[in-house]
Formats: structure tokens, sequence, C-alpha cells
């Protein structure tokens, strides 16, 4: 049974002209995509993520890390604390503790940002308190943010307590006041004009509409959550897979219901969303349920429990040892089972009559009545059907009255027994629920078995019993389902209804299909459990079929074994000839085919001859007799004694058997030892002769019926590999030509970027410099003036005192210009010479590509770019600095040419952190206008370009890709989102000699 979750949203202002919380995160109205943040668009922060991405995350640390400031601080740790509400709760809740600490020291803040802040800080605690079953004290703190944001008039943040509410009422079972937050957050978003909170809310929304009627939900939300991954954010990705997951769930299609449940976990995971990861952990493993396939089913309840259990909330926690109960007690370990269910009780029992209450109670009525106790079972359905009553969700009460009818059955109820079942059945038909309507025709079959005298269905076949009549419509049922399999139980059933009528015939067919039924449960499980494993499905699944065959040919032995040895030797015969055809050196293929058909049959001696372009003589090109080298001999094709040559006309393998008298024969080599048996065979592609290959044994009949196929099949992967070889040696001298064009041409780019900086340097210190001369000429006239009115004893106090304000004044714009032009000077000398050289020296990151940046500030300036750099001071790392500084001007200038076109505010951010131990990572993102998927296929490749008629190479970004892969030992991925910027995430070793 699928359960349900929510998570929040928030929206955060700074406090007194703050810069940005975090780089990345988005303007408002701007959609958000996990592999391209955004860029802020003024001092002010836009709406967070509503959950917050990973690197969102640590960006925000990073920034923590320095903040010496309250108010910095106080904004850092309420956005840290917003984006691990889920991720890591209890790290979360200390840092609203520091948060609230500070409040006091923000004396730069406004009144009304501080209430802001204090708001989303009591609902981080409130929701914490939710998960961690402290139910009342949520309230209370959800309440006091709620009214604190009415205050203020934040619209988005009384949306955000919405549906932090709505967690809390699902945990308390209040089904009609979830539904009811689910809409007033939309309704709040909607004000706010939060496109992504809409949608967001609006997934919930069609989730919450499911427990009613699944058809009218799927009617009126399908078109709303289309189905598939959604760009926008994995956060809303995997709502809409609960969603559509749960649509396929109510119809029966469990495949496809599992499908969205997978998908819609692992972006959970990616969006910080751990409760609902969970629960779809927990949902693909009742999918699995429902088509048998307990192994599969039981992974993916370990998984959720492992993701439950680091988190320690007692609602997640409790419901995966439910869903593992389960799985228990299908696999009839009933005692493990009751344990798990009781004690997923205990977890729950702070929830009171929840849902996940209401689950656990039909599990726990299911073993019951798997162990014979039906009495204690129908307590357990009857506080089912009271709790899926108040919560006014039909699928639970179903489920309860098929089990109460079961039960009913089996205490010899029949009246209640029947109202039961046709209660369940109106139920699931209204639901358009066709698996759990197999589970209710079995359970009204069961009844017309032990009542005979009940009146028959209207509809019933003649000659058919009420009982068979309701199992075989049960059966029709299951067999329309895709991915359900019968279970053996109901095939059982079935068989014993026919026993029971008489048709012993009947009877014995049905109980040979549910024996079949076992065996391929058992098969699939077996198969489950190695593809869990990872372990090639299709492989196992033809072994699995090999063993029972040979199982069926147990009196043919020897036929068996002799068909499992040539099977192993077939697959090692294939991996080999992935090895000998993936080499392109012939020297090498003959060395590979020498040691592999000396692993695989007797070998004395070994040689392969090879045709000359004019087709006319063979060259023995490789021969090894006891581990000597053959001297190197020719044969002409036309030659009538020899072998070689005989085989190369013919084209035909030929096994020959020579006796003693043969050792003088004029085709033997002097020298070598008389080989009694010999194989060769033809080495051919197509048409194409390429040579001949032979094996040889000094025993007599060394080579038989097995050798033959192995040397056979060696052959034609050796004529397939020297073909290759062939094919590549002929375009070598093309490729290394066009290599050194293209390198040639790499160069060029190199020299034209390295031209490019002197000018605009040069240009840039004119500025200075011609500022720095005119002030001097200034100050000159006036010294001269002064100068002279001494000199003539008419320099009054006053004038004296303006010369000197005025030599103040001008010394002081003389020395900052001068200090400029020095300062691009230094960085440019340390630019060009890194890029001139390829020495490794030790820089501080941060610096260095500041001073990168320097060296393009004309280009900068000129298209009216702003440029910022976000990273710790202080990261040190040994690298190739003029590569390092040709790969940042590289993406830097690529976007300003390429991505700006139409941006009202062009944006470049250059975000700088650690990647682990020994690691480092750069980030260069744009808010530009993003290339398209078939560009982004393509912008590594040589010579491919966008802007070729404006004089494009095609090559900054080829050359950036080999740099960063190449010396610089690192790697760099593109993400890019049309309309919405793209990203260069590059990672370098933090010492590239210690690599």
């Amino acid at each position: 049974m699928a359960d349900s979750v929510v998570e929040t949203g928030d929206d955060l202002v700074a406090v007194g002209g703050l810069p940005a919380l975090t780089d990345f995160d988005p303007p408002p109205d701007t959609p958000i995509h996990p592999d391209c943040p955004t860029l802020p668009g003024s001092s002010l922060v836009g709406p967070l993520d509503l959950y917050g991405l990973a690197e969102q995350v640590l960006s925000a640390e990073h920034h923590l890390t320095n903040a010496q400031d309250p108010v910095q601080r106080l904004l850092l740790l309420t956005t840290l604390a917003w984006y691990n509400r889920q991720r890591d709760t209890r790290a979360a809740l200390d840092m609203v503790t520091e948060a609230m600490g500070l409040l006091p020291y923000a004396t730069g803040a406004n009144e009304r940002e501080l209430r802001r802040l204090t708001a989303r800080l009591l609902l981080i605690k409130a929701e914490a308190k939710a998960l961690f079953a402290e139910l009342d004290q949520a309230e209370a703190l959800l309440e006091s943010a709620r009214a604190t944001f009415r205050q203020i008039g934040d619209v988005l943040g009384e949306g955000d307590t919405s549906m932090t509410e709505a967690l809390l009422a699902l945990d308390r079972g209040q089904t009609r006041r979830r539904i009811q937050v689910h809409r007033n957050a939309h309704s709040l978003y909607l004000r706010a004009g939060d496109a992504m909170r809409q949608q967001i809310a609006q997934a919930w929304m069609a989730r919450d509409a499911l427990f009613g009627d699944a058809a009218a939900a799927e009617a009126e939300w399908g078109r709303v959550l289309p189905e598939g991954p959604l760009l926008e954010h994995p956060g809303l990705d995997a709502v809409a897979a609960y969603f559509h997951g749960g649509v396929c769930f109510a119809h029966g299609d469990f495949m496809k219901a599992l499908r969205h449940y997978q998908r819609g976990c692992d972006q959970a995971v990616l969006a910080g969303q751990m409760r609902l990861a969970v629960l779809l952990a927990g949902n693909v493993g009742a999918a699995h349920a429902n088509v048998n396939d307990y192994v599969s089913e039981f992974l993916w309840r370990e998984r959720a429990h492992g993701l439950a259990r680091a988190t320690g909330w007692p609602a997640a926690v409790g419901q995966c040892l439910r869903g593992m109960g389960d799985t228990l007690r299908r696999l009839q370990q009933t005692g493990r089972a009751r344990h798990l269910l009781l004690e997923s009780l205990e977890w729950l029992a702070p929830f009171g009559r929840s849902r996940n209450h209401a689950i656990a109670c039909q599990y726990l009525g299911d073993l019951e009545l798997d162990v014979g106790d039906a009495t204690a079972a129908l307590r357990w359905f009857d506080d089912l059907l009271d709790v899926g009553t108040d919560l006014e969700q039909s699928d639970l009460q179903a489920e309860a009255q098929c089990g109460r009818a079961r039960a009913l059955t089996v205490l010899d109820r029949c009246a209640d027994a029947v109202t039961a079942a046709d209660a369940a059945l109106d139920l699931v038909r209204a639901r358009s629920d066709r698996w759990r309507e197999i589970d209710v025709l079995r359970a009204k079959a069961a009844i017309h078995q032990r009542f005979t005298d009940l009146p028959p269905p209207p509809d019933m076949e003649p000659g058919d019993t009420a009982s068979i009549h309701y199992l075989r419509r049960a059966l029709d049922l299951a067999e329309s389902i895709q991915g359900y399999t019968a279970s053996a139980d109901l095939l059982s059933a079935l068989a014993s209804a026919y026993e029971a009528a008489g048709d012993m015939g009947a009877a014995l067919r049905w109980e040979r299909r549910a024996g079949q039924a076992r065996g391929i449960i058992h098969s699939r499980e077996v198969s489950d459990r190695l593809l869990a494993m990872q372990a090639g499905f299709e492989t196992e699944r033809l072994k699995a079929e090999g063993e029972y065959h040979r199982q069926l040919a147990a009196a043919e032995a020897s036929r068996a074994a002799a068909l499992h040895e040539a099977t192993q030797t077939l697959e090692m015969l294939g991996r080999i000839g992935q090895q000998i055809t993936a080499t392109l050196d012939a020297e090498a293929i003959f060395h590979a085919l020498h040691r592999h058909v000396g692993t695989m049959m007797e070998l004395d001696a070994f040689s392969v001859y090879v045709v000359e372009e004019s087709g006319e003589q063979l060259e023995l090109r490789y021969g090894l007799e006891g581990g000597r080298p053959l001297p190197t001999i020719w044969r002409r094709v036309s030659d009538p004694v020899s072998l070689v040559a005989r085989c190369a006309r013919e084209r035909q393998e030929m096994l020959i058997l020579r006796g003693q008298h043969e050792q003088s024969s004029p085709s033997h080599i002097p020298g070598t030892r008389f080989m009694r048996t010999l194989l060769l065979a033809p080495l051919i592609v197509g048409t194409r002769l390429w040579g001949v290959m032979t094996a040889q044994a000094a025993a007599d009949n060394a080579y038989g019926e097995r050798e033959k196929l192995i040397f056979r099949t060696l052959c034609a992967y050796g004529a397939i590999a020297l073909s290759n070889a062939a094919a590549y040696a002929k375009v070598d001298s093309t490729l290394s030509e066009l290599r050194a064009t293209q390198g040639r041409l790499v160069q060029q780019e190199k020299h034209a970027s390295l031209g490019q900086l002197v000018a605009g340097v040069a240009h840039e210190i004119n500025t200075p410099l011609g500022v720095a001369f005119t002030m001097a000429t200034h100050l000159q006239v006036e010294r001269d003036e002064i100068a002279q009115a001494f000199n003539s004893n008419q320099l009054k106090r006053l004038a004296m005192e303006q010369f000197l304000d005025k030599l103040h004044e001008g010394l002081r714009i003389l020395t900052g210009n001068l200090e400029r032009a020095a300062d691009l000077i230094r960085s440019f000398k340390q630019v060009s010479a890194d890029r001139s050289s390829e020495a490794l020296r030790t820089v501080d990151l941060g610096a260095y590509v500041g001073d990168v940046l320097k060296s393009l500030d004309p280009m900068i300036r000129q298209r009216r770019v702003a440029v910022s750099i976000d990273g710790p001071p202080g990261l040190a790392i040994t690298t190739l600095p003029g590569l390092l500084a040709q790969v940042v001007s590289n993406l830097v200038q690529n976007a300003i040419v390429h991505g700006f076109a139409g941006v009202e505010k062009p944006e470049i951010l250059i975000a700088i952190g650690r990647a682990g131990n020994d690691r480092v990572a750069i980030a260069i993102t744009d808010n530009g206008n993003g290339m398209p998927p078939d560009v982004q296929a393509k912008a590594f490749d040589p010579f491919f370009t966008t802007k070729r008629d404006s004089g494009g190479t095609g090559l900054g970004l080829h050359i950036v890709h080999n740099l960063v892969t190449g010396p610089l030992q690192g790697t760099i991925d593109l993400a890019s989102v049309p309309g919405h910027g793209t990203r260069f995430m590059i990672t370098l070793p933090v010492d590239v000699a210690g690599r």
C-alpha cells in the first residue's frame, strides 16, 4: 500500500543590504535546474530553493566557514538549516539554536527582516519536531511561525507554513486538514507568483486526490503533471513520479508503477526529500510484492529501512519495519514477521490512528489469518476499517472489508461475511482497483465454498459452481494485468473448487498449473537476486535454462558434459575474439593469437603467413617452434609443394596427419622439429585473403573436432583484426597529418589568445598612465606658478595653502593610477609568463583566477559583464598555472562571445571549493542563453562552432577539454538549459605532481 508525505519550501530576503547568501540562489520567477544554477539578480537574496540542491548547500557552507558578521552568519545559518531540515535534521536543529542566539546581535538588520528570519527558524524547528514525533510542540511552533509571517505580509512564508502543516496532518491522520492546507499553500503561492512552488503544491494535491477516486484524479491531474522526467527540479519530478506511480498502482500496472517510484526515489534523494525517498523506496517494494517478486521486494524494503534508520524519524522507521514484516509474512517467516510488525506499531504509536497505523493493522490481520487465529485477525481488520473511515480513504476501507470477509468466513458468520465482501467489491470497483478486486473475488469464492446453500451469482456459467465462477473471474482479471503473475494460491484454490465439484480431471490440471506457478516464482526470485547483485539477467536466464535441459537429459550425462564444455569454450572464444579484434597493431595480433591457441589446444609450433600486396607471395611474418622464432621465409602462392600455398589457393581449412616417412618433405623447414599433426586455415574477410595460420603438434592425431572449431574461430577473429589493422595503417598517415594540422591551429589559437591579451592589457594600461601623465603636467604648471610668486616676493599664505591642497590631491591621483598600472603589469607578467611556460608552481587558486580575470578586464568591461569569484582564501594547489589560466580565460571569453546575446544583465560566477581531500572544484556559471542539446553534445569537438561566419575556429572549448583532461589531470562537465545559462564544472588534483 502507498502512503503519502509532504515537503516544504521557503523565501528568504537579505537583511541590511548584505550580498546573496549563496551565489547559486536564483532570482524570482526563474526556474531552478539542478545542473545549471542561476545567479542572483540583485544584492537581495531571491527565493531560496524549495529543498536545497547539493551545490547550493556546499556554497552556503563555504560562506559560513569565514562569516564573522552576526547578520551574515545569521542568514547563512538559517539558509543551511532550511536546506538540511531533512538531509540532517539534528544538525539543522543545532543551526537553528545558534541562529536564535545571534538574533540580539543582528544590529544592522531592520525589524521586519529580523521577524522574517525568526519565523523561518520557527518553521524549521516545527518541521523537525514533527519528524521526531513531537507533534504538540510542532503545532505550537507552526502557529507562531504563521502568525509572524502574516503580520509582516510574507505570503511565501505563510504558504511554506501550510506545506509543513500538511506533513503534520499526515502524521496525525487528519486527511481533510491535509487536503485543505495543500490547497491553501497553492493559493498563497499563486498570490506570490512563485511558479515552482505552485507546481509542487499541485503535485501534492494530485496525490491527495488518489486516496479518493483514482480514475477521477487521473482525469483531473494527468494533464497538469506530465509523465516522465521534469527538467525544472528533481523535487517536482519526485512528487510527480509519486502521483503517476500511484495511478499505475491503482490500475494494477505494477511494472510501470515501480519504474515511476524508482525514479521518484532517486530524484527525492537529489532534492533532499528524505521522507519522500523512504516512502517511495517502500512503494517500489510493494509493487514488486504485487507481482510476486519477493526477493526484489525485500531488497527495496531493506534500502528504505537503511534510509529511514539514518534519519531516526519514528514515522519513517515504523513504516519500513511494517513493510519488511509483511514481506517476511509472505515468505512464511511468521515469527520474525510478527516481531517486526509489533515493533512498527511501537514506533508509530505517537501518531495515533494515522494511515501508517492502519496499514500495520492490515498486515497484522493477514498474519493472524495465516496462523489460523481468525478472531484476532477480525479485531485488526475492524480497527483498520475504523481508521480508514475516519481518514475517508476508500482503499483502506476496501482492504478492511476484504479482510473482515475472510475472517468472518472462517468464523462461520455467513451473513456478515457476505455483507463485508459485497462492500469491498463495491469499493474496489468504484476505484477501478483491478488487483484488489482479485482478492475480493477470492474472498467471495471462499464464502460460497464454505456455505454451499447461498444463492449463486446471476451470471454464472452452466455447470460451474459459485466458487469456480468467482475464482475464474479472479484469474481472468489477474491475466489481464500487465506484469502480474497469478499466484499459486489462486490456482490451488481453483483446483480445490473443481475437486469439491467432483471434476477430478480439472482439479488435477489446475493443481499442476499451481505447481508450475510456484516453480516460475522461484526461478524469478533467483533471477532477481542476481539482478540486484548487478549480474547480467539475460545471461543468467540462459544458464538457468541450460541447467534445466541438462537435468532433463540426465540419462545422457556424457553428452550433457560435452555440451557444457562446448558452451564454456564458445563463451571463452567470444571473450578472446573481443580482445583480438580490439587490437590495431599487427604484431600484437600475432602474439595474442599464438598465446590463445597455445592455451586452448596442444601446440608445438605456430606460424602466421601474410599475403603481400600483389597477392602472389606469402611471407612468414610470425613463427615460433618450441619457443624459438622461425626465420623469415617466402612461399609463392603457386608453389605446388607448399601446404601453406595450397591452403591459400584453395581457401580451405586443412588437417594433415603425417607419417615418419615424410620427414624429408620439401615443405619441411630445415632446422625445425618434424610435426606429425598440422592444422592450417586461411585468414579471410569477405573475399579478401589476408594470409594463412598454422598450428602444429609433434604427436599423432593431436587435433580433433574440438581443436578444429577453436582454430577456425580464432582464424576468423585474426582475419578481422588484421583487416582492421591494415585499414588503420592506411589512414594513420592521414590522421597524423590531420593531427599536425590541428596542432598548428591550436598553437595559432593560443598565440592569438595571447595576442588579444597583450593588446587588451596595453590598452588598459594606457588609461592610468595617461591620467598620471596629465596630472603630473598639471602639477608642474601649478609648481611653476608658485615658484614665480615666491621669487617675486608675491607669494601669499592662502595661495600656498591652496597649492599644497592641490599637490596632495594630485599626488594621491598620480600614485593611485601608477599603482593600478603596476598591478596590471604584475598580473599580465605572471599570467603571460605562465602561458609561455609549463612549469609546475603552487598558487593560491582564488587569487590566481583573480589575476587571470584582470587580464581579461578590457573585454569584460566593454561587454558590461559582471564577473565575480566565490571561494575560500588560501586554497593552494600545485599545478601548471599557465594551462589553468588558458582554461579559465577561454571559458570566460567563450561565455562573453557566445552566451549573452539579448541578455540584459549578463553575469558570470566562478565558484571555487574543495571536492574531497585531494581535489578542488571550479564551477564557471553564466546566466546567458544556454545551449540546445545538439550543441552541448558537440561542444568539445574540434572545429565545431556556431560562430563560423563571425570568424570562430571551434577550437576554444576543444583546447579547454584537452588541457583539463590531459596535462592538468582533471575532469570537465558541461550542463546547460536553453534560456537559463550554462555551467562548466572542472575538478583538478590539489597536487598534479603527486598524481
